[in-house]
């Protein structure tokens, strides 16, 4: 059935169950936009139960003062993201659907994760604020779901005009109280998935993530090349093999059978790794530096290059690695004219190619170049050594071991993984690690546990209404001396907050 009709027939089965429940149940049932509010009693006795303990004073006390400086470090977060933005190119900007933290809209959050953390999230957030009702002896009227078309949230839903009546400090320590749940459970989560990561181990070798050589994978993990032991990727980058010779190379694969430049190949023997089983294979390949892709309208584009040549030469001078191209072709500048020699079908190929200005190129792509760039030559194109994209297994496991390697970058950085869609891992790379499927199941929830509290409390601690964070701000007592310029205070905060987020969705689209 064609996704469109599967869309229409959802909507319209929404619409009629819409339409009975506030038909027919009223008393359980109330329209939210087009979602609908389920109320309930379920929960509201553990809810009065655990608001006994005296922690929660403490807690509630702390987290008065911390939500307004954590909105304010926020602030000067999406201040910062505002001026990234000035960088990113056209091309490279996020489709909209990643904007929203939401299952089955944004596709770097996977579906069963999502939904099982999302629904965690949002329960604890209300959970924390009909406690925090309660410690304050206010009544808590119904709990319940959200759904639009399936559970979307949670709430619980203190008495508002009991809520009213409290002192401006109390109301703010009750609306604290859901973000500082969140933060609190993203701080024990991540922790618990740091721990589960130190029972990772990675194999050693280069590990293929994407190949226009036909002779490897993605998945597969290089051993040796011509008897030299590769132990992780950046080895391969150092290489000084002889440039289009042919070179034998030992992979591991976790298939028994390949298929090597059209071939079905069967392995010659296999090892098992923690519970693993991986399959040994002897490839024959070209050596060289591959030309993976051209750069539209780059020099290298409007000539007569082939995407899959290798490259061996530049105005005769052996290119062995990455390293040799780079230093023979940053003594060159825009405006020269260079032959590349290049291995193509078995044949060798020369292409005469003018280069051009790389200040010119990162002007065009909206990127402010360096007044150093101006004397940079551009050729437009990727190169890869024996036409691989390669997974650091290593420098993943560091991270997600310690997001704070990097200080506070790592941890943008680790918060950023679904967006590379390294989050969970691809079926492919999980054989880059000898751990078994039961880890990675513990680590990838701990990771969505972590990943959506801190979302959720990282929005919510904004002072814009109406989000919990406006609501704190305006109950701050001094604001509330003078109910006039609290309003005009808490709309300015507001607007500026909503106008760095607009600029960060539209500038890069513009």
């Amino acid at each position: 059935m064609p996704l469109l009709d599967i869309i229409f027939i959802i909507i319209l089965a929404w619409i009629i169950v819409y339409y009975l429940a506030l038909r027919f149940g009223k008393k359980y049932f109330a329209p939210y936009g087009p979602a609908l509010l389920l109320k309930t009693s379920v929960g509201i006795k553990t809810i009065e139960r655990v608001s006994r303990n005296k922690f929660w004073d403490y807690f509630l006390s702390a987290f008065y003062y911390i939500i307004p400086l954590l909105g304010f470090l926020t602030i000067i977060l999406l201040i910062w993201e505002a001026v990234l933005v000035l960088s990113i190119p056209k091309s490279e900007a996020l489709p909209l659907t990643y904007i929203l933290a939401l299952p089955g809209i944004n596709p770097a959050i996977p579906i069963l994760y999502g939904i099982v953390g999302l629904i965690v999230a949002v329960a604890l957030h209300e959970a924390s604020h009909g406690i925090a009702a309660r410690r304050f002896n206010i009544k808590v009227k119904s709990t319940g779901l959200l759904w639009l078309i399936i559970p979307v949230g949670a709430f619980v839903e203190p008495d508002e005009e009991e809520v009213k009546q409290r002192d401006p400090k109390t109301r703010a320590k009750i609306f604290a109280a859901g973000p500082a749940m969140n933060i609190i459970i993203a701080i024990v989560t991540i922790i618990a998935a740091v721990s589960i990561a130190n029972y990772i181990a990675p194999v050693p070798g280069a590990v293929v993530y994407g190949s226009i050589n036909p002779s490897f994978q993605p998945g597969e993990i290089i051993q040796s090349i011509d008897n030299i032991h590769i132990t992780n990727y950046s080895q391969i980058f150092s290489l000084s093999l002889i440039p289009g010779n042919m070179v034998n190379v030992t992979v591991l694969s976790h298939n028994p059978n390949v298929e090597i430049n059209g071939d079905r190949v069967s392995a010659n023997n296999s090892m098992n790794i923690n519970g693993n089983e991986y399959y040994r294979f002897e490839i024959r390949t070209y050596y060289g530096l591959y030309i993976t892709g051209l750069i539209k309208d780059s020099p290298a584009y409007n000539s007569t290059i082939k995407v899959g040549s290798v490259l061996i030469s530049l105005n005769g001078q052996y290119i062995y690695n990455y390293s040799d191209f780079l230093k023979i072709f940053y003594k060159y500048k825009p405006g020269d004219t260079i032959t590349l020699t290049a291995l193509s079908s078995g044949k060798l190929e020369n292409y005469t190619v003018t280069l051009g200005s790389r200040y010119n190129y990162l002007l065009s792509q909206g990127v402010t170049p360096s007044p150093g760039d101006k004397n940079l030559p551009y050729l437009g194109v990727y190169l890869d050594p024996l036409g691989l994209e390669y997974f650091d297994q290593y420098s993943y496991l560091n991270l997600i071991r310690n997001p704070f390697s990097q200080g506070i970058l790592g941890l943008f950085i680790y918060v950023g993984l679904p967006l590379h869609f390294e989050m969970p891992l691809p079926d492919v790379l999980m054989y880059s690690y000898a751990s078994s499927p039961t880890v990675w199941i513990l680590e990838e929830t701990f990771y969505w546990l972590f990943w959506l509290n801190f979302a959720l409390g990282l929005t919510n601690v904004l002072p814009i209404v109406p989000l919990d964070g406006g609501y704190v701000l305006m109950n701050i007592p001094v604001l509330n001396k003078n109910e006039k310029l609290r309003n005009y205070i808490v709309a300015a905060v507001s607007l500026i907050i909503l106008f760095l987020i607009m600029w960060q969705i539209i500038i890069p689209r513009i």
